[in-house]
This record gives C-alpha cells, sequence and structure tokens, in this order.
C-alpha cells in the first residue's frame, strides 16, 4: 500500500502515486496507464473514477462523489518503458 486520502463527500479529490519512490529503475518511466479500480472494504457507495492521467513519474485519478464514512481500496496500474506491470494501492476514506 502507498498511501492515504481523505476525500470530502462533497468535493472532488485528485490521488496521485509517484512511481519514482521505489518502483521505477535507473532510466525507466511509464509508458502507459493500465487504468484504476476502487475496491469497496465497507459499507456506503464508493467514489467514482471520474478523470485518469498520467506523465514519466506519476498516475492521478479524480475522484467524485461516495458516501460519508465510507473506507475503500484505490488501485493504480501502470506500465513502463521496460514492459514491467507496476501496481500500487491508496486507502480512500470518505470525510462528511
Amino acid at each position: 500500500m502507498s498511501g492515504y486520502l481523505l476525500k470530502p463527500a462533497d468535493q472532488d479529490a485528485v490521488a496521485c502515486i509517484d512511481w519514482t519512490q521505489g518502483y521505477l529503475e535507473p532510466g525507466e518511466f511509464i509508458d502507459g496507464d493500465l487504468g484504476w479500480a476502487l475496491l469497496s472494504t465497507g459499507p456506503g457507495d464508493p467514489p467514482k473514477v471520474v478523470v485518469q492521467s498520467f506523465d514519466d513519474a506519476n498516475s492521478y485519478a479524480q475522484l467524485r462523489e461516495g458516501a460519508a464514512g465510507g473506507v475503500h481500496m484505490l488501485v493504480a496500474r501502470a506500465v513502463t518503458n521496460m514492459g514491467r506491470e507496476l501496481e500500487r494501492s491508496i486507502v480512500v476514506r470518505i470525510a462528511a
């Protein structure tokens, strides 16, 4: 797991995975986004990924909605210029 995001229930939030933090080899960069997934770990509707993007070192997901009090696992996957597939996750808690 890579982190924690507290998302207000009534506002969008952006999650970011920094792949340079222990995942990329020297000379390696993010070459493609393999998508984001939300895994619900409790009651309440999870947020929705409405926009996703990436650059050479980071993956981004804009989250919308979600029931207050919910706790969810947000998983990012990417492929590098060396053909490696990477995966990291963030815990997302929806605040009131």
